[in-house]
């Protein structure tokens, strides 16, 4: 077999593959938005064994052995780093044992529903069983791999490419010392009036709003589908299909914005990616690079006075009575309030960080095996008092609020800490090459997707975290 045939069969296989993920990215994101719960059970028996189908392929001797010869070869750079990232992950997952990873997936499964079910009940107790489980199938799965790394740090790793404990602590360290004596004096300060965020405002009015905001992002239905779900997600199957869903809180219409546009900063990281890196490792990029792009725009775009100014009167024509007397600015300031709370997804930028860093303790804790599930929603608690200062009413509002832990995303929450101080480096170059403020004024959104596509989103998975963001801002990351 000659080189050219190599990489065809090599190629061939990654295809193979994609088909199997496509199937179940779509199962997934049905199952997100609301498929019938009696047929959960039914839904995840299937998707195990699909799910056992796609690890026999990934861990096929002969496609290993074919990627180790491919390693030794002259490729073109894009094959290069194909089989550098399939061989990586390769390594990692073909010691696991198939029947155990489709046991795996029964059990993620379970969790997902119990989760929904728990925290409806507001009772953390009806879910810990299935926690515990997963805990322990989950951390069975990573102990296959061969790594000189603990455990936590494998979980790490497999997020952010580089990013272990040591990292994270250290950046964490950093980001307290300049944070809390900036909360304090915030704290300190005289209070924003927020109490017209506290009036109903309709689920049905909010989504007749949303339809404005969508067009003006131009996230339009030809590449990207949104729906509704319990917690904010986003899923590309490819770069000419996303899908993300979306939530509707009726005591406050601007967090539904800031989620969607979040959200769409996923979407369009995807949308905009080379269109050939679809169903290859070149589409999977990590997860701070991920958070990155939708915590620029939530942050630096959904955020800011001049998205406010721009689409605040079509809100207002929505909601006379509840914003009346109520300026642009007013709603802008209340929206940016920062004030200590419990539901991270409701945070300002000033305290988001510390919600990441008490869930990224509890995980140190819970993998060190310092730490049982069953007091994970007393230790929440502790930490939330410890921390913000704040006392958690209930367990929807605590331990249950993110869906992250029932879907097995341990090691995704620093990330978000990562992505944002990512994210303000790209804000700092951006702004020196456009004038953001008069782009978002004048209603010319996708100028500023161009610029993050040509400089970041059209490269894909081809260059790791570091050398992208040099790339992009002339400078190494610097919090």
């Amino acid at each position: 077999m000659n080189l050219d045939e190599k990489v065809q069969l090599f190629r061939s296989w990654l295809e193979r593959m994609a088909a199997y993920r496509m199937a179940l990215t779509i199962i997934g994101v049905d199952k997100t938005a609301k498929a019938p719960s009696q047929g959960a059970d039914y839904r995840n028996r299937k998707t195990a064994l699909l799910s056992g189908e796609l690890i026999r392929i990934q861990n096929d001797p002969e496609m290993y052995q074919l990627m180790e010869e491919l390693s030794e070869e002259e490729l073109d750079p894009e094959t290069a780093r194909m089989v550098e990232l399939q061989l990586k992950s390769a390594r990692r997952i073909r010691a696991v044992p198939a029947d155990e990873y489709v046991e795996y997936q029964k059990i993620l499964g379970e969790s997902e529903e119990a989760w929904l079910q728990a925290k409806a009940a507001k009772d953390y107790s009806m879910y810990e069983p299935y926690l515990a489980k997963l805990v322990k199938a989950y951390s069975s799965l990573k102990q296959y791999q061969k790594s000189d790394l603990s455990l936590f740090d494998r979980i790490l790793d497999e997020n952010q490419p580089g990013w272990t404990s040591e990292k994270y602590d250290a950046l964490f360290e950093q980001i307290r010392d300049r944070l809390v004596p900036l909360i304090r004096r915030v704290s300190a300060a005289e209070p924003i009036d927020t109490s017209f965020m506290h009036a109903v405002y309709p689920a049905e009015k909010q989504r007749v709003f949303m339809k404005r905001i969508l067009e003006y992002i131009d996230f339009n239905e030809t590449w990207g589908k949104i729906s509704e779900s319990e917690h904010p997600v986003t899923t590309g199957v490819c770069s000419g299909d996303i899908r993300f869903t979306t939530k509707y809180r009726e005591y406050n219409p601007g967090m539904a914005v800031l989620s969607t546009v979040h959200e769409s900063g996923h979407a369009y990281y995807t949308h905009q990616m080379d269109p050939s890196y679809s169903g290859t490792p070149l589409a999977h990029v990590s997860a701070g690079m991920q958070e990155s792009q939708s915590r620029f725009c939530e942050n630096h775009l959904a955020r800011t006075l001049p998205f406010w100014q721009v689409h605040y009167p079509a809100l207002k024509e929505l909601f006379p009575e509840q914003l009346e007397g109520i300026d642009a600015e007013t709603f802008w300031r209340a929206l940016n309030e920062s004030h200590a709370g419990c539901v991270r997804m409701d945070a300002d930028e000033l305290t988001y960080p510390l919600h990441i860093m008490i869930r990224y303790e509890i995980e140190k804790e819970l993998f060190a095996g310092t730490l049982d599930t069953k007091d994970l929603n007393l230790v929440w608690n502790r930490k939330y008092k410890e921390y913000l200062g704040v006392d958690v009413p209930d367990d929807e509002k605590g331990i249950l609020q993110d869906m992250h832990w029932p879907y097995a995303l341990f090691g995704y929450f620093p990330t978000y800490t990562l992505g944002s101080a990512f994210a303000a480096q790209f804000d700092h170059t951006v702004r020196q090459e456009l004038d953001t403020d008069a782009l978002i004024k004048e209603g010319r959104y996708t100028e500023i997707m161009t610029w993050l596509k040509d400089h970041l989103h059209h490269y894909g998975n081809m260059y790791e975290a570091d050398e992208l963001i040099r790339m992009a801002t002339g400078e190494p990351f610097n919090v």
